[in-house]
């Protein structure tokens, strides 16, 4: 599974890394409340039979302790085990991903249940059903 999960992930890192003109991402609102604004990239949603992954953007309505006015995440989805892990966190300074990028992980995070009734869970429904 691992494996399987390298070869899904890391050409959209690399690429993402790499290549700027990504950065252009063509973000779908998810989900609004009064702290943040929550949007996806159906542009570069990656998909196969029981993976999926898709970059997730959280503008934030106020800025945070740390100056983090957004945090873009590229997150993958195990559709069939109702799962989810962090692959790649930013976080930056200006809204929209934009400005200086004041953290960055390239660290895959552990797998995690999806909560029900969660953002988590409306976003695993919309990238696994896509």
């Amino acid at each position: 599974m691992k494996r399987l999960t390298s070869f899904l992930v890391a050409p959209l890192v690399c690429a993402s890394l790499c290549c700027p003109l990504l950065a252009q991402a063509e973000w779908t609102k998810l989900e609004e409340n009064d702290r943040a604004t929550i949007y996806i990239d159906f542009e570069r949603l990656q998909k196969n039979a029981q993976f999926a992954t898709i970059w997730q953007l959280t503008d934030l309505k106020k800025r945070s302790k740390t100056g983090t006015l957004s945090n873009q995440v590229l997150m993958e989805f195990d559709c069939k085990g109702h799962k989810r892990r962090t692959v790649v966190f930013t976080s930056h300074n200006e809204n929209m991903a934009e400005g200086k990028t004041i953290f960055k992980s390239l660290k895959g995070g552990e797998w995690h249940p999806v909560v029900k009734d969660s953002v988590a869970e409306k976003m695993m429904h919309m990238v696994c059903e896509h």
